[in-house]
């Protein structure tokens, strides 16, 4: 019984995980595509609280509940590495893992340089080019793609461990 609350957990944490990652881009696309800087500003705004209130804790409840799990199966979490057949599991933690070096990497000093950005187009009044160079930063838009691809990459192996 313990095992199932928390696979429905990890379960249940992914897609809180994996909505809030959809929420946030579909918001933060639409954003980029207004002229007021105010509307763009709000709809930004929006797209952090879905990053703190959904990506971020989900992110976190996944792993815990995840490792949990795992630890309740027996399930090989560092796979040959741990002498196990397996590698499922493991490939899926490097992929997480990779996407975790985004956050000191990429998002964070860029994010501090776009909301000086914002900040300054708000005083403005309208949006600015350093503004919408920011909203086009290839970087960005890489690591983006990089976190909705490896999501979906892990749901993958997740549900069919091909190896």
């Amino acid at each position: 019984m313990l095992y199932l609350l928390i696979r429905f957990l990890h379960i249940a944490s992914a897609i809180w995980f994996l909505g809030g990652i959809l929420a946030r881009q579909i918001v933060r696309t639409h954003a980029k595509r207004t002229d007021d800087v105010r509307r763009f500003a709000a709809m930004s705004e929006a797209a952090g609280r879905i990053e703190s209130t959904m990506v971020i804790p989900g992110n976190l409840a996944v792993i815990v509940f995840g490792v949990i799990v795992s630890l309740l199966i027996g399930a090989p979490i560092f796979g040959f590495l741990q002498g196990a057949e397996r590698n499922w599991l493991l490939v899926s933690n490097i992929i997480l893992l990779l996407g975790f070096l985004n956050v000191p990497l990429i998002f964070l000093p860029r994010g501090k340089l776009f909301r000086a950005a914002l900040e300054d187009a708000l005083a403005k009044g309208q949006m600015t080019p350093e503004l919408r160079a920011h909203l086009d930063d290839p970087v960005v838009r890489i690591a983006h793609t990089y976190e909705l691809v490896s999501m979906v990459a892990i749901v993958y192996l997740m549900v069919f461990k091909p190896f």
